[in-house]
């Protein structure tokens, strides 16, 4: 009985204490706000450039590629066989190379993003840092990946507004990007 008694007293005050030691914590959806920073606009800008530069040369090798195969067909029946094997190596090599290139131009792609990405996503943080010491809070939850089931706002601060102060963002303002074009769209409207 006097360990029950014991054990339903310790039990008590380690719940007191971790209640008492419960965290503050805010949320914000993180890609979502860095879709309205300034500098994520020039960013999709600057890659649209960059991959419209790309598209254009993939455009220009399919048609040298369509140009030498079109020639190919037209003089097939005139040719050798050892030259018809020949020309058919090289149109093999010609597709390979187109392929490698577009691969090749994800991937680059693909790095050109993330490196002009990382100083403003690290910008971001900083300021996501910077809200939750004034606000003392002790931890952020990035609402934008939706595996959280329920956060009590009695709990939990939103800190967008405070971001978006801190970042200069109007936080009625939305981007949004179409086809390769980005437009800004104000929701005053």
């Amino acid at each position: 009985m006097k360990v029950r008694l014991l054990l339903a007293v310790v039990l008590t005050n380690l719940f007191l204490t971790v209640s008492a030691q419960e965290g503050k914590f805010g949320y914000i959806d993180f890609n979502s706000t860095l879709k309205l920073m300034p500098e994520y606009l020039e960013a999709e800008i600057n890659l649209q450039k960059i991959q419209s530069d790309y598209k254009e040369e993939i455009e220009r090798s399919k048609r040298e590629f369509e140009r030498v195969y079109i020639e190919f067909m037209l003089e097939q029946d005139q040719l050798s066989a050892s030259i018809v094997a020949k020309r058919q190596r090289e149109l093999q090599l010609l597709m390979d190379n187109n392929a490698q290139f577009r691969d090749k131009v994800q991937s680059d792609l693909e790095a050109k993003r993330a490196e002009l990405l990382y100083p403003i996503r690290n910008k971001l943080l900083e300021t996501v840092s910077d809200v939750c010491s004034s606000l003392n809070l002790d931890y952020v939850i990035d609402t934008g990946k939706g595996t959280y089931l329920f956060i009590n706002p009695d709990k939990g601060v939103d800190i967008s507004t405070q971001v978006y102060k801190l970042l200069g963002i109007d936080n009625q303002t939305e981007q949004i990007v179409e086809g390769e074009k980005p437009v800004i769209v104000s929701s005053d409207k």
